[in-house]
């Protein structure tokens, strides 16, 4: 974030204010020596510009030292403000575990240490200041002393040593103005690495094909082998499927088996592995272009991002071109169509930042609506039902199942509940696939489909007693 903010308006002014004062400043000291060179005396113009050339030195003596300084301080700010954003958004959590005061200590002890680098900074930029000033007191001490010195020796008149005074005091303002100069482009230069930095960064998702294609009919998985490019272990170990057009897949398995990562190859959001393969139509899915493969797919995450708009934009973002009878026939899919009827603006109703005003279960189906929008050749569901009762799951599952029979359909989910009429069940267990089949034949297998089917069935009996 402090790339795109602090570091943009800090190489903005390195380029605009900063080249400003280089331009006008150096302008100015150079008429100044030219004019006390020729009407005063190149001698003492001479003597003056001495202790300034050793300004210049010392700067650049403290040039890696004060750069050094620039990027910790930078760095520690961005930290900070990426903990201002985390502390915003787990307010609620904080409070809920009280440890509201806990963090406030945290954070100011975190603030006083940033302080106290940001300190050292001042002191240095403080020092360069402060020479500054010094060495432009002594040349000002010197020239006089020598012109005194040249009058002596009749080879300078007093009024040649009154405009050589009026000249240094000038020259002494250019330099003062070349000292803001090099703080100014210190900080821009730590900006311009680290924007340099993102901009230069290879991404090896733009490594794509250039294959297009306006339907998705066949999905093959062919012992594919996934490692995240930070992590040491094997995430997805050998998985081998296939799903046909029109065909609804359930994914189920515990918690961090490695149900996300695996659609999450569908999505192209990581780099495809090397072992193994994905195909898409019997092309490796690496050969299609991405955007193109986003242009077919509807994606519910767990998370659902909503915009602090109404929920009618929410909906709509999803495709901007959709009619109403689109829109309304996506609500009514959703299960979202009596929600909106109770709500006092209904489409228009503002949602408030990530959806705040609204429940669990709407930002839910608001998300749900927004895919099936797009009517994407395939829908990917990542948990999305979690937050609605069963009655709701079950219409959805039902509404989805009609709309979209011709249409290729993915359910990752911990409710088997939301995948009894799949076609095809996968379980993952630590990133392996150890059973597939239909929910019928899963059952008969009596392997972990069948116990978790138990366990769910044993629940829901219980609270239907209660």
């Amino acid at each position: 974030m402090t790339r795109m903010t602090s570091d943009v308006d800090y190489l903005g002014d390195a380029i605009g204010y900063g080249f400003m004062l280089i331009v006008s400043n150096i302008t100015w000291a150079v008429s100044i020596l030219v004019a006390m060179v020729f009407t005063t005396s190149w001698k003492a113009a001479l003597v003056s510009v001495l202790p300034l050339i050793l300004f210049g030195y010392i700067v650049f003596l403290l040039w890696k030292k004060v750069d050094v300084l620039y990027e910790d301080n930078r760095d520690n700010v961005a930290k900070l403000s990426n903990e201002v954003l985390e502390m915003v958004d787990g307010v609620r959590v904080m409070r809920a575990y009280g440890k509201k005061e806990l963090e406030q200590e945290r954070f100011q002890k975190r603030t006083t240490e940033v302080l106290k680098k940001a300190n050292n900074l001042v002191v240095y930029n403080g020092a360069i200041g402060q020479v500054a000033k010094f060495l432009i007191g002594l040349s000002t001490a010197v020239g006089l002393a020598f012109s005194g010195y040249l009058i002596n020796q009749g080879q300078m008149t007093i009024g040649q040593l009154i405009t050589f005074q009026i000249y240094l005091g000038m020259l002494s303002g250019a330099v003062w103005g070349l000292s803001d100069i090099v703080l100014v482009y210190q900080q821009g230069n730590v900006s311009f690495r680290k924007i340099e930095e993102l901009l230069t960064s290879e991404d090896s998702l733009e490594k794509e094909g250039q294959r297009e294609i306006d339907r998705i009919d066949r999905i093959e998985f062919e012992d594919y082998v996934f490692q995240y490019p930070t992590g040491e272990a094997t995430t997805l170990k050998k998985i081998d499927f296939y799903l046909n057009r029109g065909e609804t897949l359930g994914i189920v398995g515990k918690t961090g088996s490695g149900k996300t990562t695996l659609i999450r190859q569908l999505l192209r959001q990581y780099p495809i592995s090397e072992t193994g393969a994905i195909r898409i139509n019997g092309q490796l899915i690496q050969d299609y272009s991405i955007q193109n493969l986003e242009g077919l797919i509807g994606y519910v995450p767990q998370e659902h991002i909503l915009f602090s708009k109404t929920v009618g934009h929410n909906i709509r973002f999803g495709n901007r071109q959709a009619d109403e009878y689109a829109m309304n026939e996506a609500i009514e899919s959703a299960d979202f169509t009596k929600d909106i009827a109770r709500m006092s603006e209904g489409l228009e109703t503002l949602i408030g930042e990530k959806g705040v005003s609204i429940s669990g279960g709407q930002k839910q189906r608001v998300s749900i609506a927004r895919a099936l929008i797009r009517e994407p050749e395939l829908l990917i569901l990542d948990d999305s039902l979690s937050a609605v009762d069963a009655k709701t799951e079950s219409a959805i599952i039902e509404n989805i199942r009609q709309v979209r029979q011709d249409k290729t359909n993915v359910i990752v989910t911990h409710r088997l509940s939301a995948v009894a009429q799949a076609d095809k069940v996968l379980v993952i267990e630590d990133g392996k696939i150890i059973e597939v089949g239909s929910p019928q034949e899963l059952l008969e297998l009596k392997g972990w489909y069948y116990e978790q089917y138990m366990t769910q069935q044993m629940e829901v009996e219980e609270n239907e007693t209660i």
